[in-house]
């Protein structure tokens, strides 16, 4: 009667509905780890991009004194141009000393050894991403670009997105490969937010970050970075980042100079990379303290902006008045220049931000001068410059990050227009592989990521064995449990396997969404132990097992989900491992790091 009454209570529980619907919903652990935990991944980059966006146009409140007028690049710049010419000398300098006394006293006393940069807890790190070390350099980028620092803001909305997304893996307990994952589902957030580009977002975070498109981590990056994109779509009213007009082709022949374009700004990324590199070494060996090393890059800046306060920021609307054509000419050449050397200042000096920005800018500054001598040398063939700006911010951007297939859909997203797509393609491929000779593969992140595995000393930190994926086990029952019980507490979770013990022995298992099925059709009962409808267990892996052997044991046993024991399985259940989860660890071991 007891029994009975159990199964009617479980009957009439309001959350029977929940599980129904989370089995056939997620009637795998992992399908509703690849939707769940991204979409929080998803929101949490969203609302750390708004905090973030909200916290600059305060610094530039507070740095200038005006309300930048919209929130994207006019408000900085038009800043600029209304303060006087002393006052734009002086902020960045001013910029620079507080970023780095907030860098330099903050770090030494609320800084733990955790990795503060999201590739290299991806790529050479276990991806736990330290939080205070996240919000102090989200801090002292914030006080670099409101005060005129010459680089892009998506750098720490991106930043902070991959923290949070390490924070939401560790929360979910996830084994190392899964934890590297979130943190990569939280750099398609932060892209997708930053540049209101979803497709680029999730195409960045899998061809930069993890330097693979497989499906088993692909899905979840799009989730999040979807989710993250409609997130910010809800929070703000959100405005295009460039203002693109109509990019039209005139003729088949103009697809030659979108060649040449390429195979020019693949020449050009290469020696602004070398100068990067250049302005930090000589910033590192002045061996000023920090705060006087940002104060210097920040003098540089002011100097600059004297004469060209275009110069300030990510420079948004710079770009949007040459591809509107309000910007043209000899102005335009002295704007890129000045540009150059500006971000070659702030980043030499240790300013913390993103170089895509930048890197959009000086690619459409080249294409639209290329497109203007152009189509003065040749009016009827060329039909408009502005198409080669268009066009040109792919080219540079796929030269310098090597990753073309990211620079071509970033550029569509940001037109939608179709029109752009094959002159696009030929540029941004030809870029790649001109740049690529001459870099030999290396990007702009190369040079992160080798100071990472020097320091990691070999390779060491890759997961080589199942121990690093186990998880402790969903569900373990002793034999003699009713079912009424089990799926009494079942009704809250979604589990792949529950597993029998007998004593403190493993000695068989079954799926809650064949038995509940099985319940249903009144083929077994309620009272029923779970001893006498649970499989034996065939196969166990060991801790030891290498990953190979367990991708032969989960191939063999076709199954997805199986359980670690200390050697056969007639021992203490230890946890268990998912196929994903080795099958992500794999690919780890066979990416190679460019």
């Amino acid at each position: 009667m007891q029994l009975k009454a159990q199964a009617e209570k479980f009957a009439r529980n309001p959350f029977a509905w929940l599980l129904r619907l989370r089995l056939a919903l997620f009637g795998h652990e992992e399908l509703f780890g690849i939707v769940f935990w991204p979409t929080l991944v998803g929101i949490a980059g969203a609302l750390a991009s708004v905090l973030f966006r909200v916290g600059i146009r305060l610094c530039i409140r507070l740095f200038s004194g005006y309300w930048p007028h919209s929130e994207h690049g006019s408000g900085l710049v038009a800043v600029a141009m209304r303060l006087p010419w002393w006052h734009r000398a002086i902020m960045p300098l001013a910029g620079g000393l507080l970023a780095g006394a907030t860098l330099l006293f903050l770090r030494r006393r609320f800084v733990s050894a955790q990795a503060a940069d999201y590739i290299e807890a991806v790529n050479v790190g276990n991806g736990r991403i330290g939080f205070r070390a996240s919000i102090l350099k989200s801090l002292g980028s914030m006080l670099t670009i409101s005060s005129g620092g010459s680089i892009g803001r998506e750098g720490s909305m991106v930043q902070l997105a991959a923290m949070l997304g390490s924070r939401i893996g560790l929360l979910a307990r996830a084994p190392v490969p899964r934890l590297r994952l979130m943190v990569a589902c939280g750099v398609a957030a932060g892209i997708a937010a930053a540049y209101n580009a979803p497709i680029s977002g999730a195409l960045f975070a899998s061809e930069i970050v993890l330097g693979s498109i497989a499906m088993e981590s692909f899905v979840p990056l799009v989730v999040s970075s979807v989710i993250s994109n409609a997130t910010l779509h809800r929070l703000m009213h959100v405005t295009p980042v460039f203002f693109i007009p109509h990019v039209a082709v005139a003729s088949d022949w103009e697809l030659v100079f979108y060649i040449l374009l390429g195979v020019l700004l693949g020449h050009l990324a290469p020696p602004f990379l070398a100068l990067l590199d250049f302005s930090k070494s000589k910033f590192v060996k002045l061996k000023l303290p920090l705060y006087f090393q940002l104060a210097l890059g920040g003098v540089g800046v002011g100097i600059i902006s004297v004469f060209l306060p275009q110069v300030w920021g990510n420079g948004y609307s710079v770009v949007s008045g040459m591809l509107l054509g309000q910007v043209f000419g000899w102005t335009l050449l002295w704007i890129l220049l000045a540009k150059v050397l500006a971000t070659a200042s702030t980043v030499g000096s240790g300013g913390v931000g993103g170089v895509l920005t930048p890197s959009l800018f000086i690619g459409s500054a080249v294409g639209t001068l290329v497109g203007g001598v152009l189509q003065w040398m040749m009016p009827h063939v060329i039909s408009q410059p502005v198409a080669f700006g268009v066009i040109g911010m792919g080219g540079f951007l796929a030269a310098t990050t090597q990753a073309p297939l990211t620079s071509i859909l970033m550029i569509f997203e940001m037109t939608l227009d179709y029109h752009v797509v094959l002159p696009l393609m030929l540029t941004c491929v030809t870029a790649y592989f001109t740049a690529k000779v001459y870099r030999h593969g290396n990007s702009v992140y190369t040079a992160t990521l080798a100071q990472a595995i020097v320091a990691e000393q070999g390779d060491d930190w890759r997961v080589r064995t199942v121990e690093a994926l186990m998880k402790p086990a969903a569900v373990v029952v002793p034999r003699e449990t009713p079912l009424a019980e089990v799926f009494d507490r079942l009704s809250r979770r979604s589990v792949r396997r529950v597993y029998v013990t007998d004593g403190d022995q493993l000695v068989s298992w079954f799926r809650p969404r064949d038995v509940h099925e099985r319940l249903r059709k009144g083929e077994i009962r309620w009272d029923a132990p779970v001893g006498s409808i649970a499989e034996p267990v065939n196969e166990a892996l060991s801790p030891e097992m290498s990953l190979t052997e367990a991708l032969d044991t989960f191939l063999r046993e076709k199954a997805r989900t199986l359980p670690v024991t200390p050697g056969q399985w007639r021992y203490t259940l230890l946890g268990e491992v998912s196929r994903d989860d080795v099958l992500l660890a794999i690919r780890d071991r066979l990416t190679v790091i460019k």
